[in-house]
C-alpha cells in the first residue's frame, strides 16, 4: 500500500486515527493480515475513497441527510451501490476520528466506560467512546443501510414495473433490461444528491 493512500475494499472493517509524533495519521484494519498505516487522516482516506468512486465525501453527507433526516456524526455510504457504509464516533472536524465499516461489526460492549469492539474475523478493538454513543452512531448507520435499501428497491420495482409489460422475454433480453435499471438506478441517485433530497 502506497503510505499516502488507501483503498476502501470489501475487507476494510475500520479506519482509526493515530498520533504518529504530533501528526494524525491512519491505521486501517482489514480482515486478512495485519493493520496498514496511511500518513492521511481518517477523514481524508474517507473523502478520497468516496472521490474514487466518482462523489465527493459533501454529496456524501448530504444523501444520508435526505434519506435519515440525521445532522451530526453523520455515516456515509462511500460507494454508489451502498456496499461501504461507514460511521464514525466524533465529528468530522476532528482529526482524530474513526471510521467503522458497520458490515464487519459482530459485537460490541462497555469496558470501563470506552467500548470494546470484535470484527468480523474475531479481532477485538478498544475505542475511547462511551457504548451508549457507540450504540446511537452504530444505529445512525443501521438506518441508513435499511432507508438507502428501501429507496433503491422502490425504484427497483417502479424500474420492473415499466419494463415487465410485456410477456415472454428472452435470456437475451432480459439481461439488457436488468442491466438499463441498474444504468438507471445509477442516474436516480446522482439526480438525488443534485436535488438534496428524496
Amino acid at each position: 500500500m502506497n503510505r499516502l493512500q488507501y483503498q476502501i475494499h470489501e475487507e476494510t472493517m475500520y479506519i482509526v486515527s493515530v498520533n504518529n509524533d504530533g501528526s494524525i495519521e491512519s491505521r486501517v484494519g482489514e480482515t486478512y493480515g495485519d493493520s496498514r498505516r496511511c500518513q492521511l487522516t481518517p477523514n481524508k482516506v474517507i473523502e478520497r475513497n468516496c472521490r474514487n468512486h466518482s462523489q465527493n465525501y459533501i454529496a456524501r453527507k448530504d444523501l444520508t441527510k435526505s434519506l435519515t433526516n440525521i445532522t451530526s456524526k453523520i455515516p456515509v455510504i462511500v460507494d454508489l451501490f451502498g456496499a461501504y457504509i461507514y460511521f464514525c464516533t466524533n465529528s468530522d472536524r476532528v482529526q482524530e476520528n474513526n471510521w467503522f465499516n458497520i458490515k464487519h461489526i459482530q459485537a460490541y460492549w462497555d469496558n470501563n466506560g470506552m467500548t470494546r469492539i470484535q470484527f468480523s474475523n474475531n479481532e477485538e478493538l478498544e475505542v475511547d467512546i462511551s457504548y451508549s454513543s457507540f450504540n446511537n452512531q452504530y444505529l445512525n448507520a443501521l438506518k441508513l443501510h435499511y432507508r438507502f435499501n428501501q429507496q433503491k428497491e422502490k425504484y427497483q420495482k417502479k424500474e420492473m414495473g415499466m419494463h415487465f409489460q410485456y410477456p415472454a422475454l428472452g435470456r437475451g433480453e432480459s439481461a439488457q433490461i436488468h442491466e438499463t435499471i441498474y444504468h438507471s438506478y445509477i442516474n436516480y441517485i446522482n439526480g438525488l444528491q443534485s436535488r438534496g433530497g428524496v
